[in-house]
């Protein structure tokens, strides 16, 4: 789709469960985002078409009552910006 859509500018969100510390799952966000935008790049993306952000447990899908909700809670999400 990058590929195809030149102008197309992406954000790529991280998230994740509730479960450990708020300043871990905050930064394992980011990173989790990060991972995603390098791999896109070394596909040969210009890395100026990708921002990322982590969000940490801050906009859960689910619960966090249970490992299954908990698991839907740590994802990526891609958000078109510009298109």
């Amino acid at each position: 789709v990058l590929d195809t859509y030149s102008a197309l500018l992406l954000l790529v969100e991280g998230h994740t469960s509730s479960e450990g510390e708020r300043g871990h799952n905050m930064a394992l966000s980011k990173d989790r985002a990060n991972a995603v935008k390098a791999y896109i790049v070394g596909r040969g993306i210009d890395a100026s078409r990708i921002e990322t952000a982590g969000y940490g447990p801050d906009r859960p899908i689910a619960s966090n009552d249970s490992e299954q909700d908990r698991g839907k809670n740590r994802r990526i999400e891609f958000k078109i910006l510009r298109q």
